[in-house]
């Protein structure tokens, strides 16, 4: 096939025991013909290590596995893994999460997209290309709209919450609610730019980790793809492209609103690290100081009042994660593991 010529090598991070999801998501790789399959554990429980050394030895042609003392997040472990795929033969790197199970044709469609994209000056140090996920719907509706920044809400926005934006949200769920709008899933459209990305799914040449270097250790977990992603001139979404996520993500389960999730759902840990790191990437990318204020004081108006229906203890929580997103406090500084 084509993209043997450009000897993929695949990049997984996996933690904990999930092993039952990362063999799936190896032998879709496999299956995919990926040439190259490296898999960093971070610092898993002793029973999926002892499951994937006898996966690597099974599939030891293909698959590397790179074993941590301890769990160095995702921005730590898909630095150590890009740093290895580095030191390959291949070209190309393709990202994935270890519950990234990817449909048949998933690579093959990647190359046909990076070939037909030939406006694209120097394209090995600009470029980057998406697959889909159909649980992530934000990132169709983006290049639906044709708004590369529909993923991160309008400008200056805190946490995704804009003042401006609330009439819009208020519409779109009556429609939804009470209209019942179908969703288009037939849009014409086959690919489209988006602002930034999650690991999970990402096609890149090598070339351009020269261009924009590796993801921030000191994110640890969470944004840290969001920050990476954005320092990527260019990254297209392609829908032919696709990837099933077989293990629901905590903040993409069904919520009735952004102030129950964060009070609510996942734990403490990831609550503080995802709304701690969000904060900080946002100041890099705030261009009106004063609107991006209001946005955080109204959001934190509504969760105060929110609290006292739902979890105290996480709102105290909330607040020292945007405490020290606003003052640059990164690194592993939670004492909570996952």
């Amino acid at each position: 096939m084509l993209y043997n010529k450009f000897n993929v090598c695949a990049v997984i991070v996996t933690y904990s025991n999930r092993f039952g999801l990362l063999k799936q998501v190896i032998k879709s790789c496999i299956e995919n013909e990926i040439s190259t399959i490296i898999v960093v554990d971070n610092n898993s429980t002793s029973e999926s290590k002892e499951q994937l050394v006898l996966f690597e030895q099974k599939y030891s042609k293909v698959l590397q596995v790179i074993y941590l003392d301890k769990n160095f997040g995702s921005a730590g472990g898909y630095k150590i893994g890009l740093q290895r795929a580095l030191e390959q033969k291949c070209d190309y790197i393709y990202l994935l999460d270890d519950d990234n199970k990817l449909k048949h044709n998933a690579v093959s469609k990647l190359v046909d997209e990076w070939t037909k994209l030939v406006d694209i000056d120097n394209k090995e140090e600009q470029l980057a290309l998406l697959s889909y996920r159909s649980d992530r719907t934000i990132y169709k509706e983006a290049i639906i709209k044709n708004n590369p920044s529909y993923i991160l809400g309008m400008k200056n926005s805190f946490l995704g919450f804009h003042i401006l934006d609330i009439p819009f949200k208020i519409i779109k769920f009556i429609k939804k609610k009470f209209i019942k709008v179908a969703y288009r899933k037939d849009c014409g459209i086959n690919s489209g730019k988006v602002l930034v990305a999650p690991y999970g799914g990402m096609f890149f040449h090598k070339q351009l980790i020269k261009k924009i270097g590796l993801p921030n250790e000191l994110f640890f977990v969470y944004a840290d793809d969001y920050e990476w992603s954005y320092r990527i001139p260019n990254i297209y979404l392609v829908l032919d492209s696709q990837i099933e996520d077989i293990d629901i993500s905590w903040n993409l389960k069904k919520i009735s609103s952004p102030f129950y999730t964060y009070l609510n759902n996942g734990s403490d840990f990831r609550v503080y690290y995802s709304v701690r790191n969000r904060v900080y990437f946002e100041q890099s990318i705030v261009n009106n100081r004063y609107s991006y204020s209001i946005n955080k004081a109204v959001f934190l108006f509504f969760l105060f009042f929110y609290r006292n229906c739902s979890n105290k203890s996480r709102y105290e929580i909330f607040k020292k994660a945007v405490i020290d997103g606003l003052s640059g406090n990164l690194g592993e500084t939670f004492d909570m593991g996952i």
